[in-house]
């Protein structure tokens, strides 16, 4: 009997990607650290779902480790595009050959890369290990996003006087069927998920209709982490500036050279997974008196900040 185990991050994702497991071995299961040496035997693959917090880390150390104790030689890593970084000298789109080189104040995109780099060391102990990494670009769809794809949805409006790169959003079930489509080859590699192609900054634009773009002066990582969070969570992603400022979109040649398809675009993942804005359901009314609300705000902020600069001055001039 063919058997896959499922681990690292829960909830929504892991069930889809479960399920799309099912249509290619007879028994799926999901080992833990208390029982992982008792469900590991007979597994041919292990799938590790690592876009989660830093604890799993330990959790993929220990995981390894077993697999290897019952002679599991296949891994199958879930980690992101974000790894790659946003940087303003990224080509467009990148490669599975890029370099790794998340931007360091994400401890997402940090976490990821040493997951990946822990899943190398393991196949290097043993020439018989064979280790495929996929590397998604944000994860969404309606009623089960994953951080990164909810927290950019969210960022969304959110742009800088000067940068406006092009976005991109993977829905889960065509991450699924990615893990489902790779757990049958019998090679180790890097494969990208993404639909074809991105979002232009008009596209983005006109897919948010009537909201409101935020233009706001960089930088301002601790404000835009701050909003995100309100719209997200506690358990938010920080450090996402970057990823707002600098494109990191990916091609997806590689995967799709292997037989994947996507069947949702970039447009169409938005559009369903977005949750929408707190002022989407105000009236006329109320879009205009906070539009003149946040007028006068910056204004009245303006004024302070040329008070405070005048009275500097001549401070300095007195002395």
């Amino acid at each position: 009997m063919a058997t896959v185990a499922v681990s690292g991050a829960r909830g929504a994702l892991r069930t889809r990607i479960s399920e799309a497991l099912e249509q290619v071995f007879d028994r799926v299961i999901s080992p833990t650290l208390a029982d992982e040496e008792v469900s590991f035997h007979h597994a041919e693959w292990v799938v590790h779902l690592a876009f989660s917090d830093d604890s799993d880390q330990r959790e993929l150390i220990g995981l390894l480790d077993a697999a290897g104790t019952c002679e599991v030689s296949r891994l199958v890593l879930v980690s992101s595009a974000m790894v790659y970084g946003a940087w303003p000298n990224n080509p467009v789109p990148l490669s599975e050959d890029a370099a790794v080189r998340p931007n360091p104040e994400s401890a997402f995109a940090v976490h990821q890369a040493d997951a990946e780099r822990t899943a190398l060391e393991w196949a290097d102990r043993d020439p018989q290990r064979q280790v495929i990494i996929l590397r998604p670009t944000a994860v969404a769809s309606p009623g089960a996003t994953g951080l990164i794809g909810e927290a950019m949805l969210a960022a969304a409006p959110i742009r800088t006087r000067r940068d406006d790169p092009p976005q991109q959003f993977v829905h889960l079930d065509d991450l699924a069927t990615a893990v489902a489509t790779v757990v049958q080859l019998n090679e180790s590699g890097v494969f990208n998920v993404a639909p074809d192609g991105w979002l232009t900054a008009r596209e983005v634009r006109e897919l948010l209709g009537a909201r409101p773009i935020i233009r706001v002066p960089i930088p301002l990582p601790g404000r835009l982490d701050r909003y995100v969070a309100r719209r997200v969570g506690h358990q938010a992603p920080k450090g996402l500036l970057p990823y707002t400022r600098y494109p990191w979109v990916i091609a997806n040649d590689r995967l799709r050279a292997v037989g994947w398809v996507p069947r949702y675009g970039n447009d169409q993942v938005f559009v369903a997974a977005d949750a929408g804005m707190p002022w989407d359901s105000m009236n006329a009314k109320q879009r205009q008196y906070l539009s003149l609300f946040v007028g006068t705000s910056s204004l009245l902020g303006l004024l302070y900040a040329a008070i405070s600069w005048l009275r500097r001055v001549a401070l300095r001039d007195d002395s």
